[in-house]
């Protein structure tokens, strides 16, 4: 116990001093879906269905964010425990490896979204006014997808290796960008929900000029030769092999909209709208999660290279506790401000009454979820995306996902009973997370777990030495 207090101060100042570049930059995007929902209500604000829009179009959207996340958690991955393991030239192929499934990866995603737009907001739930707003959002919004690929191989090389600033830079000049395009495309241009759309693509470009510009000028210890032959099969399959459970975590988290939309709709259309106003204002608690978890990739990875075990152990507690303290701090204050704040962006009381009962109950499971994201977080950047995968699919399909269809179509019928019961699966979730890591971190000190250290097939087992 007394090893684990003293590991607790240098860990978390470590953390802090990684996570803190990213919070500003993530504090930022905060700003830009702030002033994005604010702009995209003032096309009308008695109109319920524009930022329900923006809410019927996140799971696509999602879907494009979580393969993205897959290319960044298997580079970031590969990089730290690379590093850690003192095996610097199995990096010399990362970028241009990375930048192969980008392609292949844009190429993918935006052929069926622009040919099956309209069918798929439908399937999302999507009719009438809503699905008009949603469609138009969506085609404008789609050329973002190129470079959110792109971004997500720099950003994983620079987060396994520490280097949080250039990541913050990127996020504050995208954001900037997409804020000052907003209005301008919004109603100067008179391309309403489009526009915002338009600016979201253009502001990630600008990100993409960014990252580009720091790796041109080498200020990172990864090389990007710019050449075709530099791909790597091997380089490639291991930022796969992390990568693609670590997409479909992030795709199941989306398909669960699909569920959750209709049952919503089904119960009142307008807690759609509802539903979007909580999300987008609830990255005020977030993003302190998020920053905590990219510092946490890079100490946890490290240590998993160097076959610290303690250390990352000692690190996912950190996190969470630290995540806990913040964020937990951060939900109270925003669920007693939750109806000011709602209603600067949506004037019906209608979608203010059923936001006031959503509030609670998601802010609750949301704190109580913490701990487990920080121990996926540990699990997925130390190459066991696969554990992390089944424990989210447990979570959303086994718990979840029936808890609220209990509370929609059994106990209560309505939206109260609903939440209530997304929250009970939510402390269930807790207990088997806190199980499942007792047995993994048992499974890695007896070596029935290894950890990978290398792009081929090289292993080592993970010890506490």
């Amino acid at each position: 116990m007394n090893k684990n207090d003293n590991a607790f101060r240098p860990l978390a100042k470590k953390m802090a001093a990684l996570s803190l570049p990213i919070l500003a930059g993530q504090a930022f995007g905060l700003l830009y879906n702030l002033v994005d929902t604010w702009f995209i209500a003032r096309i009308d604000t008695s109109d319920p269905w524009l930022v329900g829009a923006t809410g019927l179009v996140f799971p696509l959207y999602f879907i494009v964010m979580a393969a993205s996340f897959g290319i960044t958690g298997g580079v970031s991955s590969l990089v730290a425990r690379a590093i850690g393991a003192g095996r610097l030239s199995e990096l010399d192929s990362t970028a241009e490896s990375g930048m192969f499934l980008s392609v292949a990866g844009s190429v993918l995603f935006l052929l069926p979204l622009y040919g099956f737009a309209r069918p798929l907001l439908s399937l999302f739930g999507g009719s009438g006014a809503i699905l008009e707003y949603g469609h138009s959002y969506l085609v404008w919004l789609l050329p973002v997808v190129p470079f959110m690929f792109v971004n997500a191989v720099f950003v994983g090389i620079l987060q396994g290796e520490g280097k949080t600033q250039p990541m913050m830079l990127s996020m504050m000049l995208g954001t900037v960008t997409n804020i000052v395009l907003d209005p301008v495309l919004i109603f100067w241009a008179r391309m309403g929900i489009g526009g915002a759309g338009l600016a979201t693509a253009i502001g990630n470009l600008v990100s993409t000029l960014y990252l580009v510009s720091v790796f041109i000028a080498q200020r990172s210890s990864v090389r990007v030769h710019w050449k075709l032959s530099r791909i790597s099969l091997p380089v490639a399959g291991e930022i796969l092999r992390v990568g693609v459970p670590h997409s479909f975590m992030n795709f199941l988290a989306s398909i669960s909209f699909i569920f959750y939309n209709r049952m919503m709709v089904g119960l009142n259309p307008m807690i759609l709208t509802a539903f979007t106003l909580y999300s987008r204002l609830e990255q005020i608690a977030l993003i302190p999660v998020w920053s905590l978890s990219s510092a946490l990739s890079s100490v946890a990875g490290q240590a998993a290279g160097a076959r610290d075990l303690d250390r990352m152990k000692a690190s996912s507690r950190t996190a969470a506790l630290m995540g806990l303290a913040v964020s937990g701090t951060l939900y109270v204050i925003y669920a007693l401000a939750s109806g000011t704040l709602f209603s600067a962006f949506q004037s019906d009381p209608r979608i203010l009454e059923l936001a006031a009962v959503i509030v609670p109950w998601m802010a609750l499971a949301s704190v109580v979820s913490i701990p487990i994201f920080m121990f996926m977080t540990v699990m997925t950047t130390s190459g066991f995306a696969n554990q992390s995968l089944i424990l989210t699919a447990l979570r959303i399909y086994v718990l979840s996902v029936p808890a609220c269809a209990l509370g929609v179509y059994v106990v209560g019928k309505n939206l109260q009973s609903a939440m209530m019961a997304l929250f009970a699966a939510s402390l269930i979730a807790l207990g088997v997370s806190l199980l499942w890591e007792s047995r993994f971190f048992r499974a890695l000190e007896t070596g029935r777990l290894t950890v990978r250290v290398s792009a081929g097939a090289d292993t080592v087992s993970a010890s506490a030495d």
